[in-house]
């Protein structure tokens, strides 16, 4: 089963929630889909895909093209200019405006379309998109494409939920898609957590894979 991923900048930078949800992606992909992503994108008005990180350079990945300067360095002029920073200073993508996750979700049809076999597509986001109906509609198009998605909403106040508007709906209507879950969460690096996470996306994928078989 093929493991795309794409992680949400709302705000045209990554935050720490993004950089570890964008880090528990790859892990899972590797660890528990054995390879590496098939594709990964960074957005928040429009998807850029990056580089795919290779079986050892997890690490060394998510830290060249997602990890910030520390601002104080970034001051001092001591800052890495990592891919990350180039990235969200020179893409016209980034930047102030709105947050829109349609775009992203038709680059991953468009990339997964062709590959043999399933396509598990993981959606890391600190918060809700803005283009609720174009998302739904998107879905609802997409449905017919072997792709299961999974949308995570990452907060980190225990006292609340995130919530990701038209995104936590699905499911109430009789002609929603089938091929989607929602989860939430509050922190990436609990081993049970993660454990957790796992479980439920091989389970909920492995059952929609049985019943959407293929060739």
């Amino acid at each position: 089963m093929h493991v795309a991923v794409a992680v949400g900048a709302p705000k045209g930078y990554l935050d720490y929630l993004a950089i570890d949800g964008a880090r528990f992606c790859v892990e899972m992909a590797l660890r528990g889909f054995g390879g590496p992503p098939a594709g990964v994108w960074v957005f928040q008005r429009k998807p850029f895909r990056i580089p795919v990180p290779g079986p050892e350079e997890a690490a060394r990945w998510v830290d060249e093209w997602f990890a910030r300067d520390d601002p104080v360095d970034a001051m001092r002029g001591e800052g890495r200019g990592n891919a990350a920073e180039r990235l969200l200073k020179k893409n016209k993508a980034f930047g102030p405006g709105g947050f829109t996750l349609a775009p992203t979700l038709e680059a991953i049809i468009e990339a997964t379309g062709d590959l043999a076999g399933h396509t598990l597509a993981v959606v890391v986001l600190t918060s809700a998109p803005d283009d609720d109906a174009a998302v739904i509609a998107t879905l609802k198009r997409a449905a017919r494409y072997p792709v299961f998605w999974v949308f995570v909403g990452a907060n980190d106040d225990i006292g609340r939920v995130l919530h990701l508007g038209a995104l936590d709906t699905l499911g109430e209507r009789p002609d929603d898609p089938e091929n989607i879950l929602v989860l939430k969460t509050h922190w990436w690096r609990s081993e049970f957590g993660g454990w957790w996470r796992t479980r439920q996306i091989k389970k909920a994928s492995g059952r929609w894979r049985r019943r959407v078989p293929l060739g």
